[in-house]
C-alpha cells in the first residue's frame, strides 16, 4: 500500500516536494523536477517555511504563483516534526486548446523585422545592442503589425540605457501544441546590465501587446523575454 501511495505522488500533476530542516530536498516528483528548472530550491523552501503553521500540522493557502509558463492557485505546507517540511502546488489547469488564425499570418524573417523595429524605435537613441542571433532560424509565420508593436515596445523601454544584448534562438527540447501540432518556440531575449524601468502600466501593455503577437512574455530585473511558435 505504501508503494502504491509513493506512485501516487510520483505521477500527481501537482509539483511535491520534501525539505530537510537545511533546506536540502529529501524526495520530490516528477513535476517538482520538471518546475525546478524555473525556480530554486531556496526559493521553495522559503515559500514553504514562511507559510507554514505554526504548531505542527497541514496548512492550506490560497496564493497566485507563477514560475515560466506555470500557475499556481494555491499551496499545502505540512510537517510533523522539526526535521522536515513538506510543500505541495495546486497547478491551475485549462482544457483550452492553443488555436492560432493562420488567415492573419504572413511568412516574413524575423530578423528583418527585429531590423525594421530597433532603426525605427531608437532612432536618436545611443543604445549600443549587442545581437546574439540564430541564423539558423527560417522565414516563419507572424502576424506582422502585432508582432511588430509589440517589439517597439520592447525597445522603447531600454530607448535610455547604454547597452542590453538581444539574444535570438529556437529553444531546445521544447515546443507547443498549436493547432494540434508540435510547434518548436522560439525565444527572443532582450539582457541589460541594470534595472527594466517597468512601472504597473507599462507591464500591462506589454503583456497585452505581446498576447495580441502570440507570444508569451517572462520579465525579470535586468530582461524582457518573448517566446513564440514556430509556424512554418
Amino acid at each position: 500500500m505504501k508503494d502504491f501511495y509513493e506512485q501516487l505522488i510520483e505521477h500527481d500533476l501537482n509539483p511535491y516536494l520534501l525539505f530537510d530542516s537545511n533546506g536540502k530536498v529529501i524526495s520530490y516528483n516528477k513535476e517538482a523536477e520538471f518546475l525546478l528548472n524555473f525556480v530554486t530550491v531556496k526559493e521553495l523552501f522559503e515559500l514553504a517555511v514562511s507559510n507554514a503553521s505554526l504548531n505542527f500540522g497541514f496548512q492550506h493557502k490560497y496564493i497566485a504563483l507563477k514560475y515560466n509558463k506555470q500557475s499556481y492557485y494555491a499551496i499545502l505546507v505540512g510537517y510533523l516534526s522539526d526535521e522536515e517540511i513538506a510543500l505541495r502546488l495546486y497547478k491551475v489547469v485549462s482544457n483550452h486548446t492553443n488555436v492560432i488564425n493562420n488567415e492573419k499570418l504572413k511568412l516574413v524573417n524575423i530578423f528583418s523585422l527585429i531590423d525594421l523595429s530597433k532603426n525605427s524605435t531608437l532612432l536618436n537613441s545611443s543604445l549600443k545592442i549587442k545581437e546574439l542571433y540564430d541564423i539558423s532560424i527560417p522565414e516563419l509565420k507572424l502576424n506582422i503589425n502585432d508582432f511588430l508593436l509589440c517589439l517597439n515596445e520592447c525597445f522603447h523601454i531600454f530607448y535610455d540605457h547604454k547597452q542590453i544584448s538581444l539574444q535570438v534562438q529556437i529553444k531546445t527540447g521544447e515546443y507547443e501544441i498549436i493547432n494540434e501540432k508540435k510547434c518548436k518556440i522560439i525565444a527572443l531575449e532582450f539582457h541589460a546590465k541594470s534595472p527594466v524601468p517597468l512601472t504597473k502600466e507599462l507591464e500591462l501593455n506589454l503583456e497585452k501587446k505581446a498576447k495580441n503577437a502570440n507570444a508569451n512574455l517572462f520579465l525579470e530585473t535586468k530582461s524582457i523575454k518573448l517566446e513564440l511558435p514556430m509556424l512554418l
